[in-house]
């Protein structure tokens, strides 16, 4: 885990937060906009996934939990769900046995859950904690 690395997910997280509130501003279509969306927190959380991968202290990690979570158990299956039911409303969509909207605020949760702990790993870094 690096000081650096941890700068890097606090800046794609916050900037994921920027980009959904613009997608979903500029776009009337929700479909386009949670296409823009989603195709940024599932990209975004590969890479941040794949640089984790090469700590060899993730397991100690704060961030490494929901954002393993975030990344494969929300938002590869919220994408993908939204995009096999297309043609059906968000509040039809169905994951994990979930309605979209309801898997909609887990992930919210999940979201703010790994900002709150990439910051907290960052403030261990410095600290010399981790």
């Amino acid at each position: 885990m690096s000081g650096k690395t941890l700068n890097l997910f606090l800046a794609l997280q916050v900037f994921a937060i920027i980009w959904a509130m613009l997608v979903f501003n500029v776009f009337e279509s929700r479909l386009l906009a949670g296409a823009l969306a989603g195709s940024y927190f599932v990209l975004s959380g590969l890479l941040m996934t794949a640089l984790a991968m090469k700590w060899s202290d993730k397991w100690r990690s704060l961030c490494w939990y929901p954002l393993v979570t975030h990344v494969f158990l929300i938002s590869i299956p919220m994408v993908i769900a939204r995009f096999w039911q297309w043609s059906q409303g968000f509040e039809q969509v169905q994951i994990w046995g979930l309605p979209g909207p309801l898997l909609h605020r887990l992930s919210s949760i999940v979201f703010a859950l790994l900002l709150i702990a990439t910051f907290a790993d960052r403030l261990r870094f410095m600290r010399g904690k981790v």
